[in-house]
């Protein structure tokens, strides 16, 4: 579950580390595509944009990693339990982001990676 203390912000980085990973859990061609800095900026300056559209994709993101095996799978069910406790209250994200938020963003995504790469490495590949 997520901390309370934390600036939406930053969980808003979080959620797109999570997203990110349920891409890459799922395989594919772009599967690293949400952790290329153009995307993290872009979203991080728009998140109203950019966290919806891959909200629209989880469940595809999300039953491809399940066919790739339980391992996958067990960690995809995670991942979306993750994301939707990481949804803002109204789940609606703001238009823009100052540039604090910017960095909030930034260092969620980066803690939330962090976790995820050393959680799911070999699951990842």
């Amino acid at each position: 579950m997520a901390d309370e203390q934390e600036s939406e912000a930053y969980r808003c980085g979080r959620l797109w580390a999570a997203l990110h990973t349920l891409r890459s859990l799922g395989g594919g061609r772009d599967r690293r595509k949400l952790a290329a800095p153009d995307e993290v900026r872009q979203a991080e300056k728009q998140p109203h944009i950019h966290i919806p559209r891959q909200l629209d994709k989880i469940g595809g993101h999300f039953l491809a990693a399940r066919k790739r095996g339980a391992a996958h799978g067990k960690a995809a069910d995670a991942l979306v339990r993750t994301a939707l406790d990481l949804l803002p209250g109204g789940v609606t994200f703001p238009q823009n982001r100052t540039v604090a938020e910017q960095d909030d963003f930034r260092k969620g995504f980066h803690a939330g990676l962090s976790h995820y790469e050393t959680t799911h490495r070999s699951l990842m590949e």
